[in-house]
């Protein structure tokens, strides 16, 4: 490969990895791509083309690229020039870029054609010879290559249908150059083994693809194994049997192992400063004996972190939390101890596990699994649970009942959390628009992610969902899906899809693992991960944009009796950090109408010491940055960040909050930690199915400075924080979620953990009759 110069490079970092045509052109410019692309079909632009590089009454969302357009640009009549192996190179890196950028939502047209046609040194290989190839092993893809972004697919596709923008066969029957075959003529079961890399200079297909073997120049997958629609192969499995379990305004009964919930906690977002306050908090709690009285957990984030720890992991409490802290000694040399098991995750630095990632991207790291892998490596993997490939069951008893249904499963496919903790356990996500969609306030939705059920239940306001002109009327939500069995394409038939305890389905092709979850809760780092390495600046050359990081999933909702009886295919969609739509985890534990909550509120935001909160109109005042957003949203006051969806969240009445803050503030001049616990009414919310008229217990505990914490701590150690932002402990107690100690990413020292952990322990403590009420 060294001999292959410039060029070489260039189709290495090119292939199966730019996303953006436009700035492919940049680098290889168009004397070469002339050369390659000179007679591709159909001359209109892709939306991927650079502003003012392609008119705009030519653009279309699916097409060929405007590369492919400004190569066809060579004059009629004029000779072919042979296809020198710098133009191979070329013309293989992009029909890589051009595939990978469109596998998204369904397996690329530009996979099932060849660009590098009229070479008298380069093998033809058509479409055609592709597609006999293909299925003499047994391959059957649905996508026919047809776009129905703006008018419907064409009759002379036969049975599709229009998903995404893209014409599909209906199940049952098989793309053949561009056409769907009836049943019998193809291969039984739909298992589509087209990746969407190509193989045409090397004969060999990138590792992180999976099992593949090189036909006609395309990697497909081998026998036994499907394309996950990812550019990865994964293992042919029989139909799934599963629950699927409807919940919407009419049935809004949750699965029972979620339903008649009476306590609950809420972990919120906030990386390893939030972890590091749950560890503190789980070991106070623990050592009360109060988690005994706990029905469910509900994270979001680096809340997730450290309660999937605390779920799942095979330790014993005394290992994973350690013993109980007293303030007075915590000197120096103490903090700078180790911490537990748990505590020790925060400890851990990523950047190592995503510069390697980042330096694998051409060859065995997929990069919307970039953070999902880094994090089960990071956090998960210490404990025996990073697998991204074993599925979820709540207890040894659905576990057991899941097997019976699927012989083809095994016990050693599964995580169960640990016996004794919660019975429920909802790490919260964010099912956004599918790709090439925009999210907005009405269309993102909470995806909840659950050992046992995964889904989003109650459909956002009783209507359907809207993503733009091109995508309306799109139902979303209404129930869940056994864990196992999410991702897939939904049931067999449109009656199933309505709810049912055996409900046949096409096996996922990658399973909802711990690791998935996790990683899919705290999605939000995700995009700030290229920024992060300078060193890699030639992946934003090349288009390569955080966007391209983040997660992906199969998704179809449950439909009860919303669609008239008619079947909803799944779609692919973008998911993300819960956060996105509701960083506490408390909305899911109101739509379960649990009575006693408890909000750990993790914040990085400081309730402000510059405002009176006891006096004036304290609900008109400009309170952006001093009191935390994820509070004040579920009081109707909503500052949003770029990329929140918060204006629905809404659930207690506008006047309770100045009493609450106000409340914060007398526990502050006290030296206390800041806790309150308050009986509010709950208000209706229709986006989140939430009923109103009914009165829950929160008790609401905010991260904050306590100076009856500090003044018992050893001299020195108080010496140190009051060094502020010179000191070990700069921003304590809300340290920074990202780049706390310079390029650290997202872990703390252990004297931080320990620390952080300890007065979130003390604030427990200290309020231990206040809690014993909440969850006896």
């Amino acid at each position: 490969m060294a001999g292959l110069g410039r060029w070489a490079l260039a189709a290495v970092l090119l292939s199966d990895l730019v996303v953006a045509s436009g700035s492919a052109a940049e680098l290889l410019g168009p004397g070469a791509l002339q050369e390659a692309l000179a007679a591709e079909e159909d001359g209109q632009c892709s939306q991927r083309a650079p502003r003012g590089k392609c008119p705009e009454e030519n653009r279309r969302p699916e097409g060929v690229s405007w590369l492919q357009r400004q190569a066809r640009q060579v004059p009629k009549g004029s000779p072919r020039q042979l296809i020198t192996s710098k133009s191979i190179i070329a013309a293989d890196a992009l029909q890589d870029a051009d595939a990978d950028a469109r596998i998204g939502q369904a397996l690329s047209q530009a996979a099932h054609r060849k660009v590098t046609r009229n070479s008298t040194q380069l093998s033809e290989v058509s479409s055609q010879a592709v597609s006999n190839e293909s299925l003499q092993a047994g391959f059957c893809d649905l996508n026919t290559g047809g776009s129905c972004s703006f008018f419907s697919c064409s009759a002379s596709r036969g049975q599709t249908d229009c998903q995404g923008g893209y014409c599909l066969c209906k199940p049952g029957t098989c793309a053949v150059d561009g056409t769907c075959v009836q049943p019998g003529m193809v291969s039984q079961q739909y298992c589509p083994r087209l990746t969407g890399g190509t193989c045409q200079m090397t004969g060999i297909c990138f590792q992180y693809r999976g099992p593949t073997q090189c036909v006609g120049g395309q990697c497909l997958c081998v026998s036994g194994y499907c394309s996950n629609g990812q550019g990865g192969c994964v293992k042919q499995m029989d139909a799934f049997h599963a629950q699927v379990v409807p919940v919407n305004s009419n049935q809004p009964k949750f699965p029972s192992s979620q339903g008649n919930l009476m306590t609950g906690l809420c972990f919120s977002g906030g990386g390893s400063r939030s972890l590091s306050a749950t560890f503190g908090s789980l070991r106070a709690l623990e050592s009360l004996g109060l988690m005994a009285g706990v029905d469910a957990i509900s994270s979001v984030s680096g809340g997730t972190w450290a309660s999937a720890i605390y779920m799942f992991a095979n330790r014993s409490k005394e290992v994973l939390l350690g013993a109980p802290t007293e303030p007075s000694k915590l000197s120096l040399e103490v903090l700078s101890q180790q911490p537990a098991a748990l505590g020790a995750v925060a400890t851990t630095s990523v950047v190592g596990f995503i510069m390697s990632g980042l330096q694998n991207l051409q060859s065995s790291q997929n990069p919307r699994e970039l953070w999902i892998d880094t994090y089960a490596k990071a956090v998960l993997e210490p404990f025996g649970l990073g697998s991204r490939n074993q599925y979820m069951a709540g207890n040894a008893e659905s576990l057991e009942q899941i097997l019976l249904r699927n012989p083809q499963l095994k016990q050693s496919d599964f995580l169960v959390p640990q016996p004794g903790r919660p019975r429920a356990f909802i790490m919260g996500g964010t099912l956004l628009a599918p790709q090439g969609y925009p999210a907005s306030e009405t269309n993102a939705v909470s995806l909840q992610m659950s050992p046992d059920f995964t889904g989003s239940p109650f459909y956002p306001g009783n209507r359907l969902a809207t993503y733009d002109a091109t995508l309306p009327s799109q139902l979303i939500g209404g129930g869940f899906v056994q864990s196992f069995a999410f991702g897939g394409s939904g049931p067999i038939s449109a009656e199933e899809q309505q709810g049912g305890d055996d409900v046949k389905m096409e096996a996922p092709a990658t399973p909802m693992s711990l690791a998935r979850a996790v990683g899919i809760s705290s999605a939000a780092f995700a995009t700030v991960v290229v920024d992060m390495v300078g060193a890699f600046s030639w992946a934003t050359s090349l288009g390569f944009q955080a966007r391209n990081f983040i997660p992906v999933a199969d998704y179809w909702p449950v439909t009860a009796k919303m669609t008239g009886g008619e079947k909803v295919p799944a779609q692919r969609h973008e998911v993300g950090d819960g956060a996105e739509v509701d960083n506490t985890g408390v909305m899911a534990l109101l739509q379960r109408r649990v009575p006693r909550v408890v909000m750990f509120l993790n914040s990085n935001v400081q309730l402000s010491k510059d405002i009176d909160f006891c006096k004036g109109d304290v609900y008109s005042m400009d309170l952006k940055g001093k009191v935390s957003n994820d509070l004040m949203d579920k009081f109707g006051k909503v500052y949003e960040g770029a990329g929140e969806y918060l204006q629905y969240n809404q659930v207690f009445r506008a006047q309770e909050l100045p009493g609450l803050l106000c409340e914060f503030q007398a526990q502050r001049l006290a030296g206390k930690p800041l806790v309150v616990s308050k009986q509010l009414e709950v208000a209706q919310n229709g986006k989140w199915g939430i009923e109103g008229g009914w009165t829950v217990t929160m008790a609401f505990v905010y991260l904050g400075s306590c100076s009856g914490f500090e003044n018992q701590l050893p001299q020195q150690t108080r010496q140190e924080i009051a060094k502020g932002g010179s000191g070990a402990f700069a921003n304590f107690p809300h340290f920074a979620t990202v780049h706390q100690n310079g390029n650290s990413f997202t872990s703390y020292t252990s004297s931080q953990v320990n620390l952080l952990a300890s007065l979130a322990e003390y604030t427990v403590r200290e309020n231990a009759e206040l809690f014993r009420q909440i969850l006896a």
